[in-house]
Protein backbone atom coordinates (compact mmCIF):
# COMPACT_ATOMS: atom_id res chain seq x y z
CA UNK A 1 0.00 0.00 0.00
CA UNK A 2 1.10 3.59 -1.05
CA UNK A 3 1.12 6.31 2.17
CA UNK A 4 1.96 9.90 1.87
CA UNK A 5 1.95 12.01 5.20
CA UNK A 6 1.14 15.21 3.56
CA UNK A 7 -1.63 14.69 0.98
CA UNK A 8 -1.22 17.48 -1.86
CA UNK A 9 -4.30 19.42 -3.09
CA UNK A 10 -5.45 18.16 -6.53
CA UNK A 11 -2.60 15.71 -6.64
CA UNK A 12 -4.09 13.78 -9.54
CA UNK A 13 -3.59 16.78 -11.70
CA UNK A 14 -0.13 16.73 -11.09
CA UNK A 15 0.50 13.16 -11.64
CA UNK A 16 2.46 11.67 -15.15
CA UNK A 17 0.31 9.59 -17.29
CA UNK A 18 -0.08 6.32 -15.67
CA UNK A 19 -2.06 4.51 -12.81
CA UNK A 20 -5.14 6.17 -12.29
CA UNK A 21 -5.43 7.91 -9.41
CA UNK A 22 -7.24 5.94 -6.23
CA UNK A 23 -11.44 6.03 -6.19
CA UNK A 24 -11.13 7.25 -2.85
CA UNK A 25 -8.54 8.82 -0.67
CA UNK A 26 -9.09 8.38 3.09
CA UNK A 27 -7.51 9.57 6.37
CA UNK A 28 -6.02 7.14 9.30
CA UNK A 29 -5.23 7.98 12.53
CA UNK A 30 -2.81 5.64 14.74
CA UNK A 31 -5.15 3.98 16.64
CA UNK A 32 -6.97 0.77 16.76
CA UNK A 33 -10.47 2.36 14.96
CA UNK A 34 -7.95 2.41 11.66
CA UNK A 35 -7.75 -1.58 11.46
CA UNK A 36 -10.36 -2.71 9.05
CA UNK A 37 -9.06 -0.04 6.66
CA UNK A 38 -5.73 -1.54 6.76
CA UNK A 39 -7.19 -5.30 6.74
CA UNK A 40 -9.39 -4.14 3.65
CA UNK A 41 -6.27 -2.60 1.87
CA UNK A 42 -3.79 -5.73 2.79
CA UNK A 43 -6.48 -8.47 1.83
CA UNK A 44 -7.58 -6.98 -1.11
CA UNK A 45 -11.30 -6.42 -0.73
CA UNK A 46 -11.12 -2.71 -1.43
CA UNK A 47 -9.93 -4.13 -5.04
CA UNK A 48 -12.50 -7.46 -4.76
CA UNK A 49 -15.47 -4.46 -4.35
CA UNK A 50 -14.04 -3.03 -7.75
CA UNK A 51 -12.44 -0.06 -5.73
CA UNK A 52 -9.05 1.69 -5.72
CA UNK A 53 -8.26 3.36 -2.11
CA UNK A 54 -5.15 5.27 -1.13
CA UNK A 55 -4.58 5.19 2.75
CA UNK A 56 -3.34 8.31 4.65
CA UNK A 57 -1.56 8.61 7.75
CA UNK A 58 -2.11 11.56 10.07
CA UNK A 59 -0.28 12.04 13.52
CA UNK A 60 -2.18 14.82 14.56
CA UNK A 61 -6.53 15.95 13.80
CA UNK A 62 -4.97 19.70 12.52
CA UNK A 63 -3.18 18.38 9.78
CA UNK A 64 -5.88 15.98 9.03
CA UNK A 65 -8.74 18.22 9.28
CA UNK A 66 -6.81 21.12 7.06
CA UNK A 67 -6.32 17.91 4.16
CA UNK A 68 -10.52 17.20 4.44
CA UNK A 69 -11.40 20.98 4.62
CA UNK A 70 -9.21 21.13 1.22
CA UNK A 71 -10.07 18.02 -0.22
CA UNK A 72 -7.09 16.22 -0.50
CA UNK A 73 -8.89 13.44 1.08
CA UNK A 74 -12.37 12.59 0.37
CA UNK A 75 -12.73 11.09 3.83
CA UNK A 76 -11.48 10.03 7.29
CA UNK A 77 -11.00 7.82 10.12
CA UNK A 78 -12.55 11.24 12.48
CA UNK A 79 -14.84 11.84 15.56
CA UNK A 80 -18.27 13.85 15.90
CA UNK A 81 -16.46 16.99 17.51
CA UNK A 82 -14.66 17.58 13.88
CA UNK A 83 -18.16 16.53 12.00
CA UNK A 84 -20.24 18.89 14.35
CA UNK A 85 -17.59 21.92 13.72
CA UNK A 86 -17.55 21.16 9.78
CA UNK A 87 -21.50 21.09 9.83
CA UNK A 88 -21.03 24.80 12.20
CA UNK A 89 -18.92 26.19 9.72
CA UNK A 90 -20.85 25.22 6.18
CA UNK A 91 -17.99 22.48 5.43
CA UNK A 92 -20.94 20.20 5.18
CA UNK A 93 -19.15 16.89 6.07
CA UNK A 94 -21.02 14.08 7.27
CA UNK A 95 -20.75 10.87 9.21
CA UNK A 96 -21.29 8.00 7.53
CA UNK A 97 -20.45 5.23 10.49
CA UNK A 98 -19.15 4.69 14.09
CA UNK A 99 -15.45 3.72 14.09
CA UNK A 100 -14.63 1.55 17.20
CA UNK A 101 -11.68 2.32 19.69
CA UNK A 102 -11.07 2.87 23.14
CA UNK A 103 -9.20 5.85 25.05
CA UNK A 104 -6.99 5.62 27.84
CA UNK A 105 -7.02 8.30 30.65
CA UNK A 106 -2.78 7.50 32.25
CA UNK A 107 -1.03 9.30 34.87
CA UNK A 108 2.74 9.31 34.50
CA UNK A 109 5.29 6.64 36.30
CA UNK A 110 6.50 9.67 38.65
CA UNK A 111 2.76 10.87 39.41
CA UNK A 112 1.13 10.77 42.58
CA UNK A 113 -1.88 10.03 40.98
CA UNK A 114 -2.52 6.07 40.64
CA UNK A 115 -5.97 5.62 40.61
CA UNK A 116 -8.92 8.30 40.09
CA UNK A 117 -10.06 7.59 43.97
CA UNK A 118 -6.25 9.87 44.12
CA UNK A 119 -7.54 12.14 41.37
CA UNK A 120 -10.46 12.92 43.75
CA UNK A 121 -8.64 13.19 46.78
CA UNK A 122 -6.22 15.66 45.01
CA UNK A 123 -6.96 19.40 45.74
CA UNK A 124 -4.74 20.63 42.58
CA UNK A 125 -5.12 21.00 39.46
CA UNK A 126 -3.65 18.01 37.17
CA UNK A 127 -1.50 18.96 34.41
CA UNK A 128 -2.80 17.00 31.51
CA UNK A 129 -1.46 16.37 27.83
CA UNK A 130 -4.94 16.71 25.88
CA UNK A 131 -6.07 18.73 23.16
CA UNK A 132 -8.38 21.89 23.60
CA UNK A 133 -11.82 21.46 22.61
CA UNK A 134 -10.98 17.70 20.94
CA UNK A 135 -12.21 14.22 21.45
CA UNK A 136 -9.67 13.09 23.64
CA UNK A 137 -11.18 16.39 25.49
CA UNK A 138 -14.16 15.67 25.35
CA UNK A 139 -13.75 11.77 26.69
CA UNK A 140 -11.71 12.89 29.69
CA UNK A 141 -14.43 14.68 31.22
CA UNK A 142 -16.98 12.29 30.59
CA UNK A 143 -15.07 9.68 31.69
CA UNK A 144 -14.00 11.33 34.92
CA UNK A 145 -17.44 12.61 35.93
CA UNK A 146 -18.87 8.96 35.34
CA UNK A 147 -16.27 7.90 38.08
CA UNK A 148 -17.15 11.05 40.21
CA UNK A 149 -13.71 13.32 39.67
CA UNK A 150 -13.94 16.17 39.17
CA UNK A 151 -12.91 17.07 35.59
CA UNK A 152 -12.36 20.94 36.36
CA UNK A 153 -8.94 19.97 37.79
CA UNK A 154 -7.73 19.66 34.65
CA UNK A 155 -4.90 21.55 33.49
CA UNK A 156 -5.15 21.63 30.13
CA UNK A 157 -1.34 21.35 28.12
CA UNK A 158 -2.11 21.50 24.44
CA UNK A 159 -0.18 18.36 22.63
CA UNK A 160 -1.31 17.55 19.40
CA UNK A 161 0.86 15.08 17.94
CA UNK A 162 0.06 11.73 19.73
CA UNK A 163 3.65 10.09 19.64
CA UNK A 164 4.25 13.18 21.42
CA UNK A 165 1.89 12.90 24.29
CA UNK A 166 3.33 9.37 24.97
CA UNK A 167 6.55 10.97 25.53
CA UNK A 168 5.78 14.01 27.43
CA UNK A 169 3.76 11.03 29.60
CA UNK A 170 6.17 8.50 30.50
CA UNK A 171 9.22 11.28 30.45
CA UNK A 172 7.12 13.15 33.63
CA UNK A 173 6.52 16.46 31.47
CA UNK A 174 3.06 15.88 32.02
CA UNK A 175 1.22 14.51 34.62
CA UNK A 176 -1.25 12.88 32.92
CA UNK A 177 -2.34 12.24 29.38
CA UNK A 178 -5.45 10.91 27.14
CA UNK A 179 -3.96 8.15 24.30
CA UNK A 180 -5.95 6.10 22.15
CA UNK A 181 -5.09 2.52 22.34
CA UNK A 182 -2.81 0.65 21.83
CA UNK A 183 -0.26 3.77 22.62
CA UNK A 184 -2.49 3.90 26.08
CA UNK A 185 -1.22 0.28 26.70
CA UNK A 186 2.33 0.55 25.51
CA UNK A 187 2.50 3.42 27.89
CA UNK A 188 0.70 1.26 30.71
CA UNK A 189 3.64 -1.41 30.15
CA UNK A 190 6.22 1.38 29.87
CA UNK A 191 4.84 2.39 33.90
CA UNK A 192 2.22 4.79 33.29
CA UNK A 193 -1.03 3.99 35.31
CA UNK A 194 -4.18 3.55 34.07
CA UNK A 195 -6.86 5.79 35.65
CA UNK A 196 -9.96 4.76 33.57
CA UNK A 197 -10.59 3.79 30.16
CA UNK A 198 -13.33 4.64 27.96
CA UNK A 199 -14.97 1.00 27.45
CA UNK A 200 -17.91 1.84 30.30
CA UNK A 201 -18.83 4.50 27.94
CA UNK A 202 -20.07 2.08 25.56
CA UNK A 203 -19.69 3.67 21.74
CA UNK A 204 -17.41 6.50 21.57
CA UNK A 205 -17.61 9.03 19.28
CA UNK A 206 -15.34 7.82 16.32
CA UNK A 207 -16.87 8.54 12.88
CA UNK A 208 -15.87 7.94 9.32
CA UNK A 209 -16.75 11.08 8.05
CA UNK A 210 -16.80 11.81 4.29
CA UNK A 211 -16.81 15.37 2.07
CA UNK A 212 -19.96 16.78 1.06
CA UNK A 213 -18.44 16.32 -2.79
CA UNK A 214 -17.65 12.91 -1.87
CA UNK A 215 -20.91 11.82 -0.89
CA UNK A 216 -22.79 13.67 -3.73
CA UNK A 217 -20.26 12.43 -6.35
CA UNK A 218 -19.42 9.36 -5.21
CA UNK A 219 -22.31 7.54 -4.29
CA UNK A 220 -21.21 4.21 -5.56
CA UNK A 221 -17.52 3.97 -4.69
CA UNK A 222 -18.66 4.93 -0.81
CA UNK A 223 -20.70 1.87 -1.13
CA UNK A 224 -17.44 -0.47 -2.21
CA UNK A 225 -15.79 0.99 0.75
CA UNK A 226 -17.97 -0.30 3.16
CA UNK A 227 -18.76 -3.60 1.71
CA UNK A 228 -14.87 -4.19 1.37
CA UNK A 229 -15.23 -2.73 5.07
CA UNK A 230 -17.54 -5.14 6.70
CA UNK A 231 -15.32 -7.60 5.06
CA UNK A 232 -12.69 -6.60 6.93
CA UNK A 233 -14.35 -6.76 10.19
CA UNK A 234 -14.97 -9.92 9.77
CA UNK A 235 -10.89 -10.63 8.50
CA UNK A 236 -10.02 -9.21 11.18
CA UNK A 237 -12.37 -10.87 13.93
CA UNK A 238 -11.38 -13.97 12.69
CA UNK A 239 -7.40 -13.60 11.87
CA UNK A 240 -6.41 -10.83 13.59
CA UNK A 241 -2.65 -12.15 14.36
CA UNK A 242 -2.21 -12.51 10.73
CA UNK A 243 -2.30 -9.02 10.20
CA UNK A 244 0.06 -7.76 13.23
CA UNK A 245 2.66 -6.24 10.80
CA UNK A 246 1.02 -4.94 8.50
CA UNK A 247 -1.58 -2.95 11.20
CA UNK A 248 2.07 -1.70 13.12
CA UNK A 249 3.18 -0.67 9.92
CA UNK A 250 0.63 0.81 8.00
CA UNK A 251 -1.26 2.56 10.86
CA UNK A 252 2.18 4.12 12.24
CA UNK A 253 2.24 2.56 15.31
CA UNK A 254 5.59 2.02 17.38
CA UNK A 255 7.55 -1.05 16.57
CA UNK A 256 7.54 -2.13 20.48
CA UNK A 257 3.54 -2.02 20.29
CA UNK A 258 3.65 -5.95 18.09
CA UNK A 259 4.30 -7.44 21.34
CA UNK A 260 0.96 -5.70 23.58
CA UNK A 261 -1.14 -5.13 21.44
CA UNK A 262 -4.62 -6.75 21.59
CA UNK A 263 -6.53 -6.38 18.51
CA UNK A 264 -10.63 -5.72 19.58
CA UNK A 265 -13.49 -7.56 17.95
CA UNK A 266 -15.15 -4.80 15.40
CA UNK A 267 -18.91 -4.41 14.51
CA UNK A 268 -19.93 -4.38 11.08
CA UNK A 269 -20.31 -0.44 9.98
CA UNK A 270 -23.19 1.26 11.92
CA UNK A 271 -24.53 4.46 12.35
CA UNK A 272 -23.69 7.10 15.99
CA UNK A 273 -26.28 7.12 18.07
CA UNK A 274 -28.72 10.13 18.38
CA UNK A 275 -27.78 10.03 21.81
CA UNK A 276 -24.18 10.22 21.48
CA UNK A 277 -24.12 12.78 18.45
CA UNK A 278 -26.76 14.74 21.33
CA UNK A 279 -24.29 14.62 23.79
CA UNK A 280 -21.52 15.94 22.17
CA UNK A 281 -23.14 18.47 20.53
CA UNK A 282 -24.51 20.19 23.89
CA UNK A 283 -20.84 19.17 25.52
CA UNK A 284 -19.77 21.96 22.21
CA UNK A 285 -22.23 24.06 22.82
CA UNK A 286 -21.48 24.47 26.52
CA UNK A 287 -17.61 24.95 25.64
CA UNK A 288 -18.85 27.97 23.05
CA UNK A 289 -17.54 25.97 19.72
CA UNK A 290 -21.20 26.06 18.28
CA UNK A 291 -23.71 28.41 18.90
CA UNK A 292 -26.50 26.16 18.62
CA UNK A 293 -27.13 22.47 18.66
CA UNK A 294 -27.67 20.68 15.35
CA UNK A 295 -30.20 17.71 14.44
CA UNK A 296 -29.13 14.17 13.82
CA UNK A 297 -30.08 14.62 10.55
CA UNK A 298 -27.27 17.68 9.85
CA UNK A 299 -24.73 15.60 11.11
CA UNK A 300 -25.20 11.94 9.75
CA UNK A 301 -25.78 10.68 6.70
CA UNK A 302 -27.48 7.04 6.30
CA UNK A 303 -27.57 4.65 3.95
CA UNK A 304 -24.29 2.87 4.00
CA UNK A 305 -24.12 1.56 7.58
CA UNK A 306 -26.84 0.12 9.91
CA UNK A 307 -28.49 1.71 11.94
CA UNK A 308 -27.77 -0.13 15.27
CA UNK A 309 -24.54 -1.61 16.52
CA UNK A 310 -24.29 -5.83 15.52
CA UNK A 311 -22.58 -8.07 17.23
CA UNK A 312 -19.64 -9.86 15.81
Amino acid sequence: MKTRLIPLIAACALLAPGPACADLEIGLMPAYNSIPLVVADAKGLYKANGLTVQLVPFTGQLERETALQTGAIDGTVTDLINAIQSWAHGFGARATSVTEGNFGLLSSPSSRLRSLADWKASMGKVRTGLLEDSIVYYITERMLASAGADPSRIELVPIVQLPTRLEMLLAGKIEAACLPEPLATMAAAQGAHRLADSDGMGTIPGILLFTKKALAEKQRDIAAFYRAYDAAVQEVNDNAKAYTDVIVAECQFPPAVKSLMQVPQFSPAFLPPQALVADVAAWMKQKGLVDKVPTYADIVQPGYAAENARTP
